[in-house]
């Protein structure tokens, strides 16, 4: 089901990532859309990327300035984008030190 097709606020687990590399992508009807980042086990730190899509093949960063967002300590984080898009996935970008396991849930209305 496509993320934010029903009534009300809609969420689903992306993936979890313990190495660079991408969640499965979601499709969505991405207007606002809000990223939950559950980090255990890190070293230095995990640097995170979200990233939407028109047409499900190209992916392109989501946030203002293409900035990549830097997590220097276990815990939550959320991340409120506005993403006009078709579809929408995160990655991890790296990850220095530690046994990392990162967690991202998205929704949308």
């Amino acid at each position: 089901m496509t993320l934010g097709a029903s009534s009300g606020f809609e969420v689903v687990t992306l993936g979890t990532l313990a190495s660079a590399g991408a969640t499965g992508a979601q499709q969505s009807t991405g207007i606002h859309t809000t990223f939950q980042v559950t980090v255990t086990g890190i070293g230095t730190n995990v640097v995170m990327r979200f990233e939407g899509s028109l047409d499900g093949v190209g992916y392109f960063n989501l946030a203002p300035g293409a900035i990549d967002y830097t997590i220097t300590a276990n815990g939550v984080y959320g991340y409120v984008l506005y993403a006009p898009v078709q579809y929408v996935r995160a990655s991890l970008v790296s990850a220095s030190g530690g046994t990392p396991s990162v967690t991202i849930l998205a929704g949308t209305i």
